[in-house]
Formats: C-alpha cells, structure tokens, sequence
C-alpha cells in the first residue's frame, strides 16, 4: 500500500483541470484497470519457471535472456526508482514549506523551497541506513497510515468547499500551447500515480515460500487496490469539482482551513515520501551494495565493511537526489517525465510484453497484453514531450536562490 499509493494523487485535481471530467475520469480509470492486471502479471511471473523470481530484473533476464532482460528492465526500473526518490524529495520539501511558513501556493511554492528540501535529504540520510526490506515494515507501515489520511483530508476538506459552493473563480484563460501541452503533461501525471509495480516483485520475495506466493501477493493487491480506487477518485473529484482550473498542482496547497487540519495532512504526507523513498531506495542501495562487494572479491581485495558501505554509498546516493530536487522544484512537471520514462514502462509496458515472451499468454491475453503495451508507449511518449516542454519553460523562470 505504501508503494502503490503515492503522493502523485494529491496531482489528480490538477490533471483533470487540463483533462476535463470526461478525459480525466477515462484515464483514470483504464489506467487503473491496467495496473491492477499488470500487477497480476508481474505476479504470475513471480514463479512461472517453477522457481522464484525475486526481482524485476531477474524476471527480465530469465524471459529475455541474461543480457537483452537486465538491461530493458533495470534501465527503466532503476530510472524510475531514482526518479521517483527526487520527485518525493520535493514534495516535501513543499509540504514543510508550507506548514512552517504558510507560504505556499501554485509556482510559489517552487521559490524559497530548497531549504525544506535540504531537510528531507537530511531525514534520508538517517532512513537510509536501515539495512534491507525485513527491517522497513514499520517505515512502510507508517507511509500506508499517513497515506490514507492525507487523501482522507484532501478529498473531506474539497467536498466541505465544493458543498458550501466557496470555490474560488477560474484562474485566467490559458493560451493554447499551454492547454495543448498541459493536457500532454497531465496525461503522464494520472500515469504517476500508479507506480507499486516497481519494487512489486521485490515485496513478493519477502514472502514465505511454501505455499506459493501468488495468492497471498495478489490478495495484498487487492487490499491495496481497494484503498486506491477510494482515494484516487474521491481526491480527483472532489478536489476537480471545489477548484476547478484554479487548483494547485497540490491539491493540499489549494486548501486554506481549517488551518490545524491541513498542516496535519501536509505532515503525512511528508511522513509518508518519507517512506516511499525508502521503499524505492532500497533495491538501488542493495544493487549498489551488492555490486561493490561482487567486484572487490573478483580481485581477490576484501569487501569493504557493511556499516561503511551502507554509510558512504546510500549517503551518496541521498545528496545527489536532495541536490537535483533543489534544481528542478517543479512538482507537476516532474511527475509527467518521471511517469513518462521510468514508471509507464515498468507499470504498463514491459509486464505484458513479457508475458507473452514468456509463452504463458493465449491468443486473446496476448492481444489484450499487445493493447495495452502499444497504448501506454503512445502515452508515455506524448507525456514526455508535454513534461519536457514545461520543464524547459519553469526553469527559464526559476532561480534556485529565489
């Protein structure tokens, strides 16, 4: 739960100010749809060779072979990862802004952030020295409450205002390349929000192996699933219908009181990417690890401690995303490229594709996988372009000591 529902829902308001009701609930829900199969597959794939499968990666090479399958999938998979840890970085970095100093609306939030930025990295640099996966079901435990409470005051908060009828007046008019790229963005933004399938495999190898996994796995799908489609549509809706073209990219950051009420939902959010980092962070940190202590006994040199390792890579790895973050503050945009080049590609695109390398797909499950992959790489590619563009046109506008 902790991984598949991300702070990205808090966006959803934003996305459907450029696609509408009808485009925003249509791609929300078939985007839903898709994630809820993929992850079956990626389930499935688990064990389909009769023998467990404990990463992405390693399901990649053993359906396409020890090289073509590493690399199609560690190079999105761990993409993605390190995206998604810069972007939770200024979501933060956000939140803190604005429960500390009140200041934080729409591309004004984008200004004055890195300090709260530079404050989450630190909270990083301690969570990161936690040593693996078995260690972190108290942090992720934490993220999935603080989840379901932020979307619970989003969505509470949005309705109260929509209710009373006190929504604020659409914003100014926006010209038509900003409406036409927008609407590109905002694509990739509704496909942020789907992003658990990445580290998916590396939760389903922390279960016990007798008897097999995949049922217990999907029944945590299911639980989780049945908390996203609560909080994605009751936060899209209610924040969309109270806001309209005047929300936030944060929908929190649209909502003004009661003031108690939204502090508290800003600190669980923080709470939460706080542990979705880590979450994310971790295959990265072991691969890194792994990868060192591989190399300096294949020279015959011994490995360097654990304790030093963990301490100088994961420390590495925590100020060059904090340092990224601070560069590129912008929420919106960043979720539509991350979405674009790292999560749409291992959520949507690669799942069906080796499914059915993997034999396992009948004539129609192979047409529906082929859908599904061909319209999500159409997706990801229009998301891209529309992300880039208003990336390229923030940061022309933006001054990291603003």
């Amino acid at each position: 739960m902790c991984a598949v529902v991300g702070a990205g829902v808090l966006g959803l308001p934003y996305a459907f100010s450029y696609l509408g009701w009808v485009g925003g609930l249509l791609t929300l829900s078939t985007l839903c749809l898709f994630s809820i199969y993929t992850s079956y597959l990626l389930s499935q794939l688990h064990e389909v060779y009769g023998v467990r499968l404990n990463t992405y990666r390693e399901i990649g090479e053993a359906v396409w072979g020890p090289r073509t399958g590493r690399w199609a999938v560690a190079s999105v998979q761990y993409t993605l990862m390190i995206g998604l840890c810069i972007t939770y970085s200024v979501t933060a970095g956000q939140s803190l802004k604005g429960i500390i100093s009140g200041e934080c609306s729409g591309s004004d939030c984008e200004f004055g952030v890195v300090p709260w930025i530079i404050v989450f990295g630190v909270v990083q640099l301690a969570l990161s020295q936690v040593p693996d996966f078995h260690s972190l079901w108290w942090v992720s435990l934490l993220g999935a409450v603080m989840s379901i409470g932020y979307c619970a005051v989003a969505a509470g908060a949005s309705l109260a205002v929509a209710v009373s009828g006190s929504s604020p007046p659409p914003m100014a008019p926006r010209s038509s390349a900003n409406v036409v790229f927008g609407i590109m963005n905002a694509l990739g933004s509704v496909a942020f929000t789907f992003g658990g399938q990445a580290v998916l495999p590396e939760i389903q190898a922390t279960l016990k192996t007798p008897p097999r996994t995949t049922t217990s796995m999907m029944k945590s799908v299911g639980v989780a699933y049945i908390v996203v489609i609560l909080a994605y549509f009751s936060v899209a809706v209610t924040g969309y219908a109270a806001y309209g073209t005047s929300v936030n990219p944060d929908v929190l950051l649209s909502i003004s009181k009661p003031l108690a009420l939204i502090d508290a939902a800003n600190m669980m959010v923080v709470i939460h990417v706080a542990a979705g980092y880590q979450v994310f962070a971790m295959p990265l940190f072991d691969l890194i690890e792994s990868s060192i202590r591989g190399r300096a006994k294949t020279v015959g040199k011994s490995p360097p401690r654990p304790v030093v390792l963990r301490l100088t890579m994961r420390s590495l790895f925590v100020f060059a995303t904090t340092l990224i973050a601070c560069l590129l503050p912008f929420f919106d945009d960043l979720m539509g490229l991350i979405a674009s080049v790292g999560l749409m590609p291992v959520t949507f695109i690669l799942p069906p594709l080796l499914w059915i390398s993997s034999g396992n797909a009948g004539r129609l499950e192979a047409i529906l996988c082929g859908v599904i992959a061909l319209s999500s790489t159409l997706l990801a590619l229009v998301a891209f372009v529309g992300s880039m563009r208003n990336i390229i046109v923030d940061a022309t506008n933006y001054n990291i000591f603003g």
